[in-house]
């Protein structure tokens, strides 16, 4: 049989160069190789595998701490101050030392998770330093749950809470992003704000309470509202400023209910329920100690409107840095992407498809960071932890902007870059922060 010659496509053109073996085999093992890709990048599209990643990171990070800062002391994270405990009345577990001057805010934790029923002022030689401190009861309950009542062994569950709700934070973070149309991988932006780090390492509540938090805008989206409403009560009892959330839920609700005369019904009781808890626990303690703790809180950690904003970021401005890296210039870097991050969620309020009560929260934390006292913002050494709210209501909002496949074409779109942008700006910042908690403080 007579082999047929390649004839030129066109009159005058050479005929094609046939491929050669070698040539083809490269082409197949390429596109084997993407297929193989492409299965994997499906595969790892789920929530799991960010809350995977995320309970890992923070486990290796708390590992490393505990090896190199405190040299395997993991009491050592506690830092109790001699202002507020009482010789001869202590119980500390071993490896707590009492350090000079006021400590910092794990110490009340630590003491409320000896016996979270104990609300006197002064228990096991430590006393509180105001009654606010009751109202953030939620996590002292779950570390006294997992240690078992066991006091010896709250220090280590202490850690453990938060390492746990930081995979909880990072697989809520990729059903977010499953739900906004994007790969799952992209809720490890949630668990990678750096301040939440700190709380790691000082053991305080702001990884538990935005778990709780998280938890409930999921559950509120998937209409659980019972369950919805559990979450984000435990929540306000953690941390008191997830109200700003059940009060932006109240308030889209109530105006729909207006505009279309509808009656109160088991939706509202996601708002309802943190309301009535955080209520009812403000009597509690009243009843306890005889003051209510959210006036106490009042006047701490509220003041003029923008002023402890504007004079914190002149401040470290004025005292930059340029010939070492200090936690001056780590604070600026902290927020420039609390920022960038809040300035680009704000400018996709319209577009992102999230709930309207998520949009209306962001809002809120907002207006909450900008009242809070110069303490507040003048702590260096606090990585901006207590303005994690406003980080992660505006990573929801844009990974409620609907998810675009990457071509030449979609560049130009705010969607193919939004993301990348939030991710390439928060990296550094908790990069730096971890290895600071891990080396040197």
């Amino acid at each position: 049989m007579a082999v047929r010659e390649l004839e030129p496509a066109y009159p005058g053109s050479p005929p094609p160069i046939p491929a050669r073996p070698r040539d083809r085999t490269l082409v197949r093992c390429l596109g084997s190789l993407a297929r193989c890709l492409e299965a994997l990048a499906r595969w790892l599209d789920r929530p799991l595998v960010p809350g995977l990643a995320a309970l890992l990171g923070a486990l290796g990070f708390a590992l490393a701490r505990w090896q190199r800062w405190s040299r395997g002391d993991i009491g050592s994270w506690i830092l109790v101050g001699r202002t507020f405990t009482t010789p001869g009345r202590m119980w500390l577990a071993p490896g707590i030392g009492i350090r000079p001057g006021s400590g910092y805010d794990g110490q009340f934790y630590y003491r409320l998770a000896l016996n979270p029923a104990n609300l006197r002022h002064t228990a096991y030689g430590i006393s509180l330093d105001a009654p606010y401190r009751l109202m953030r009861i939620g996590y002292p309950v779950l570390t006294w749950l997992a240690s078992a009542g066991q006091a010896a062994l709250v220090p280590v569950m202490l850690v453990a809470v938060n390492v746990t709700a930081l995979g909880t934070i990072g697989w809520l973070g990729g059903a977010f992003a499953r739900q906004g149309g994007h790969h799952a991988a992209w809720g490890l932006l949630l668990p990678a704000y750096f301040g939440l780090l700190t709380s790691v390492s000082r053991d305080t509540a702001e990884p538990v309470a935005c778990a709780l938090l998280l938890a409930g805008l999921l559950a509120i989206r998937y209409r659980h509202s019972v369950l919805a409403g559990v979450l984000l009560a435990f929540g306000v009892l953690t941390r008191e400023t997830v109200i700003v959330a059940a009060g932006a839920v109240a308030a889209v609700r109530l105006v729909a209910i207006c505009r279309r005369r509808q009656r109160i019904g088991r939706p509202d009781l996601a708002w309802l329920l943190p309301a009535a808890a955080f209520i009812t626990w403000e009597v509690v303690v009243r009843a306890v100690t005889g003051s209510f703790p959210l006036d106490a809180d009042d006047d701490r950690n509220a003041g003029t409107p923008f002023i402890a904003a504007y004079d914190a970021v002149r401040n470290n401005l004025h005292n930059l840095s340029w010939t070492e890296f200090t936690w001056t210039d780590i604070w600026l870097l902290e927020f420039a992407v609390l920022i960038v991050v809040a300035a680009m969620a704000l400018a996709c309020l319209r577009r992102s498809r999230g709930p309207a009560h998520e949009r209306v929260a962001l809002v809120g934390f907002l207006i909450e960071i900008l009242v809070v006292t110069p303490t507040t913002w003048n702590s260096l050494n606090a990585d901006l932890r207590s303005f994690v709210e406003v980080y992660l209501l505006a990573v929801v909002v844009l990974l409620g902007m609907p998810g675009v496949r990457l071509t030449r074409h979609s560049l130009n779109k705010p969607v193919a870059w939004l993301l990348p942008v939030a991710a390439a700006w928060a990296l550094p910042a908790l990069i730096v922060v971890g290895s600071r908690r891990i080396f040197w403080s």
